[in-house]
């Protein structure tokens, strides 16, 4: 599973050796910022780091990420902090996931008289992003990761600051799918480059794609039915719907995006809704373990795993790039 990626990182010692104090070691100490209920930090213990800090804004779901990683320092606080009690001595890595509802693509499909809301928000959410890149390339981490939604405005900023700092940060664009997770879900992962390298090579290495079935191998219904599949007519400014085939996704097919609002359906052949996805099946598409603790209310259930990083993608993107 990891075979590929050990090849890569051997190919390019020479590099690693010089870029970020020799690159990501196993068992390296991880700080998670605006981690929500952990997938970032649930691929990071996979793959056999530590999670030591851990910050969000929202209490319920931090108290879900202190029940599956107790080990941890955690803060709920609101960031930008400039207070954060970051390591202050050693090799450790920093992570961090701005909120992007405020930039995701269900948000530029509002009707034109609401664009300039959306200008608004989007502002907002790249000020977190450049808070944080800010803080990645001044913190003193020996390396450093960050998930975002693809955003024109992401990509534009990202390829000012490789520009700038090549041998520090580097980006990729990645589908969930190519990392052995079953549903599409589309992201930039920005961070060292060496760690950018794994996720470029793992997918070069064209493994199978996983489906919903590889997930859920007893789905109460042979599709899923995506209520939010919509598209903004460019004449009128209006969101219509799609052809409803482009609505139903086969269980032997990666899943649709999971998200914190607009829920997934199971559906028959003809589009018959028999119910929602629940939490924790939509966790499982994400790829969380099965017994990974899950906020005790619905509504924060759904909303931290539609927002969670899929561990798996985590997992792999922090291989270790040196032994020890």
């Amino acid at each position: 599973m990891c075979m590929y990626v050990r090849e890569c990182t051997m190919k390019q010692s020479s590099l690693f050796s010089f870029v970020s104090n020799g690159g990501l070691a196993p068992s390296t100490d991880v700080v998670d910022l605006f981690c929500g209920i952990g997938g970032f930090s649930c691929g990071t213990t996979m793959g056999g780091h530590r999670v030591v800090l851990a910050v969000d804004n929202n209490k319920d779901l931090l108290n879900c990420h202190k029940k599956n990683h107790p080990e941890c320092r955690h803060v709920c606080c609101e960031l930008p902090s400039s207070s954060l009690p970051l390591p202050t001595s050693g090799k450790w890595h920093l992570h961090g996931s701005p909120p992007c509802t405020k930039l995701s693509v269900m948000r530029q499909t509002r009707p034109r008289e609401e664009q300039e809301d959306t200008a608004v928000e989007r502002e907002e959410a790249m000020g977190l992003v450049d808070w944080f890149l800010s803080l990645a390339l001044s913190s003193g981490s020996s390396s450093w990761t960050m998930e975002q939604v693809a955003h024109k405005a992401v990509i534009e900023h990202l390829d000012d600051l490789k520009r700038r700092h090549p041998l520090k940060a580097d980006w990729i664009v990645v589908d969930a799918t190519d990392y052995e997770v079953p549903q599409h879900r589309k992201r930039i992962i920005a961070g060292s480059p060496f760690l950018i390298a794994n996720l470029r090579f793992f997918r070069s290495s064209r493994k199978r794609k996983l489906c919903i079935r590889d997930a859920i191998p007893d789905p109460p219904r042979e599709f899923v039915r995506n209520a939010l599949y919509k598209r903004l007519d460019p004449q009128t400014g209006e969101n219509v719907d799609v052809p409803l085939r482009n609505k139903l996704r086969s269980v032997d097919k990666p899943s649709f995006t999971i998200l914190a609002t607009g829920h997934i359906k199971w559906a028959d052949k003809d589009a018959n809704v028999l119910r929602l996805l629940t939490a924790r099946e939509r966790s499982l598409l994400q790829s969380f373990p099965s017994d990974y603790v899950l906020p005790r209310r619905s509504a924060d259930a759904l909303v931290g795993v539609g927002n969670a990083v899929p561990p798996r993608l985590a997992q792999i993107l922090m291989y270790p790039t040196r032994s020890s």
